[in-house]
């Protein structure tokens, strides 16, 4: 029986395990077109709440978005689609591929329904 999201039991749930499943999360969520990874920051209690302050993120943007927003449209002689620059830290699908080379699913994962990627797939 597959289990829901957010549903089950997440015995092996560690606040550590959300920088790395957020960026996963950006990934799936975005269907694979963006990624936020590199995430520093600190981790802290702030009203009986636990929060993660991050700061300087990387975004990695699939190249298939790069090409469409290359490719211009004729009949109007705009560019299709929007142009997004993220910076020379942006490493494209090498990024997002080497994200996956070492990322290993945890509870986080599984808490927010997110499916297993092969580095390969990307």
């Amino acid at each position: 029986k597959e289990v829901e999201p957010g549903e089950g039991d997440y015995g092996d749930l560690q606040d550590a395990y959300f920088p790395q499943a957020f960026s996963h999360f950006s990934y799936e969520r975005s269907r694979g077109n963006f990624m936020v990874v590199d995430l520093q920051g600190v981790f802290s209690v702030k009203d009986g709440s636990k929060v993660y302050e991050l700061t300087d993120p990387v975004i990695h943007q699939h190249d298939r978005l790069r090409r469409r927003s290359r490719r211009h449209d004729h009949n109007r002689g705009s560019k299709v689609g929007k142009k997004w620059n993220f910076g020379r830290t942006d490493r494209g699908i090498n990024g997002m591929k080497a994200f996956f080379e070492t990322h290993k699913c945890t509870d986080a994962c599984r808490l927010l329904g997110l499916s297993e990627v092969d580095a390969e797939d990307v």
